[in-house]
Order: structure tokens, then C-alpha cells, then sequence
């Protein structure tokens, strides 16, 4: 039975606080799926939004990865029915995650893997979608190759994004260096697949030009100079955190390096041809999941849909502190 009304966690930015809302229950329109969800996972881009949200705007209902039970399915949605255990990343342009139901697009969305429970599925969807894109779609690896390929640099592999990096590469038969300062994040890296962990401040002792690509999951801005210098001639960078201001990307002129963006909400935000894209992404992970070849990256969890248990959670992750992913059950 679908409820009349469903409660959610938002973020106002009059108060500059969160708060719990009511909502009226729509029946899901289009390619909708209506969802009861009973995880959903934190990231840096929630704080983002969190921070971008003019001071005059209705509270807004954060979070994108989620896991849960599909309760209705719009007209256009294919492929699932009610019962289905779903999951996925959302959309940055609309509501978010952080609710008892949640309307997502179906074309993004995908089963979720069997073998994880709930808690452990809703650490992935997100940080999944942006390092298989970055790895494959922006730096141009063949998915899953038995043959090796060429190395990487991973830039904060102890993250949410450079731990699925690691393990996507490793099953990709990728030669990771990756780069974490403390001996736990150094050791996490190692353990998910990275064959070399160096401490952020030694690049600065690597030769010129030593890698022909490197996937950067930290600040772009503060590591743009060095990717210039490290980055192999016909080389590829991609970045996934905004810049500060402009980059200077002449070093990369006469190596003929590239660099490119991965932004995981392009899909759904433009609504491009290849939306349902992400939904065949998803369902390979879950594959992969399944089959042991990738792991959970949840590494704490909080219990309950209250402002008290979403607010500690915001605290942690703008902590930066964080190894692996935050994970909040219903």
C-alpha cells in the first residue's frame, strides 16, 4: 500500500540547518519509478548542493545513492516491477534520496546486487558510476581486459571514488599507483588493489612525465600544475572536483595530453541519448558484485531518518577524514 503522505530529510538554508518535511505521495509519471527507500549512502556532493542553495530557496531534500523496494512504475518505466529491490545514484537537479520515498528516472537505475545487503549496496551506486566512466568512457580503458593496460595514477585512492577505481582496475588489469597520506588509507588502497601508495606530497619527487594517465579524485585546482608535469606525452587526465578558477592547461599543448571532466550527473541532467546507459553500468556492477570481483566500500553507518542522524553524518564526510563511504539505514 502506497502512503498519502511520506517524510523526508531537507536542508534549509534559512535556518542553515536540516529539517523533516512531509510530502505529499505522487504516482510516479513517465520513466519514474516510485521507491521505499531503506539505505542511502553520503558524499561530498551532498555538502556541494547543500552549499549552493540560495538563502531565499524552499528547504531542499538531499542524497542520491539509495537502495530500496520499487512500490510503482510510471507508464515509460521498463524493466522493473513492483517488489524489485533497486538501486542507484539519482539525479543532482531533483529531489533527493534522503526521504521514506523517492521518485527516480528507471533508464538510471538497476537491480541491485543480491549478494549485498542493503547498507552495503547504498555505499556504491554513486562512487561506481563515476569511476567506471572516468576509467572507461574519459581515460579509455577496455573494461574488464585480461591484458594488461597502461598504468594509472590515481590521485586520493582512499575515497569513495578511488576505492572503486581501484577495484574496477584491478578487475581490468590496470597497474594502480594511488596516493593517501595515512598509514590506514595507505593500507586500505593496497588491500582494494593499488600496486604502489605514495603519500600526496611525494609527487612532487616523481620524474616528468611518468604516467600516460591519471584519474584525479581530490582537489583539481591544487594538483593541476603537477598533473601537467606528470603526465606522459598523448596522455589522458580526467578530474571529477570542480576548479576554484581557471586551469592552466598549456603544459599539456605540446604533449598533446587531453583532459577531461567526468561529472556522474551529465547523463540524467541533460537527458542524453544514452541516459539508460547508467542503468547497464549499474547492472554490470552489481554483476561484478555478485561475483566477488568488487567489494562494499562502507566503512561506518548511522541508523535513522531523523535530522540528528543526517546532520552527524554531514559533519563527518566535511571532516574529510573519511576512508571508504558513510552509509544511513531507515
Amino acid at each position: 500500500m502506497i502512503p498519502n503522505r511520506h517524510d523526508a530529510i531537507a536542508w534549509d538554508p534559512d535556518a542553515g540547518a536540516l529539517c523533516r518535511i512531509s510530502r505529499e505521495t505522487e504516482a510516479p509519471q513517465g520513466h519514474d519509478l516510485l521507491v521505499e527507500v531503506a539505505a542511502v549512502s553520503l558524499n561530498p556532493v551532498d555538502l556541494k548542493v547543500r552549499g549552493f542553495t540560495p538563502a531565499d530557496a524552499p528547504p531542499r531534500v538531499l542524497g542520491f545513492d539509495a537502495v530500496g523496494k520499487v512500490l510503482a512504475c510510471g507508464p515509460e518505466a521498463q524493466g522493473f516491477a513492483p517488489g524489485d529491490r533497486v538501486w542507484y545514484a539519482g539525479a543532482a537537479h531533483r529531489a533527493g534520496a534522503n526521504a521514506q520515498l523517492h521518485h527516480v528516472d528507471a533508464r538510471i537505475t538497476a537491480h541491485a546486487p543480491a549478494s549485498l545487503s542493503d547498507a552495503d549496496a547504498a555505499a556504491l551506486p554513486l562512487t561506481a558510476l563515476t569511476a567506471w566512466e572516468g576509467l572507461f568512457e574519459r581515460l579509455g580503458y577496455a573494461p574488464l581486459s585480461a591484458e594488461a593496460q597502461q598504468p594509472l595514477l590515481m590521485i586520493n585512492g582512499a575515497g569513495g571514488v578511488g576505492s572503486m577505481v581501484l577495484q574496477l582496475a584491478r578487475a581490468s588489469s590496470i597497474a594502480v599507483t594511488a596516493t593517501a597520506s595515512r598509514a590506514e588509507s595507505q593500507a586500505w588502497c593496497r588491500d582494494l588493489g593499488a600496486g604502489e601508495v605514495l603519500a600526496h606530497g611525494a609527487l612532487a619527487d616523481m620524474p616528468d612525465a611518468a604516467f600516460p594517465r591519471i584519474f584525479c579524485a581530490h582537489d583539481t585546482s591544487d594538483y593541476m600544475a603537477a598533473m601537467g608535469r606528470l603526465i606522459a606525452p598523448q596522455g589522458r587526465i580526467c578530474a571529477i572536483v570542480g576548479a576554484r578558477g581557471p586551469l592552466d592547461l598549456l603544459p599539456l599543448f605540446q604533449k598533446s595530453a587531453s583532459f577531461s571532466w567526468e561529472y556522474m550527473f551529465t547523463r540524467p541532467l541533460f537527458g542524453t541519448d544514452d541516459i539508460a546507459r547508467q542503468g547497464a553500468i549499474l547492472a554490470e556492477v552489481a554483476r561484478l558484485a555478485d561475483a566477488g570481483a568488487i567489494r562494499t566500500t562502507r566503512t561506518r553507518t548511522l541508523a535513522g531518518l531523523t535530522c540528528e542522524t543526517f546532520a552527524e553524518a554531514h559533519e563527518i564526510v566535511a571532516s574529510g577524514s573519511m576512508i571508504g563511504k558513510l552509509v544511513v539505514t531507515f
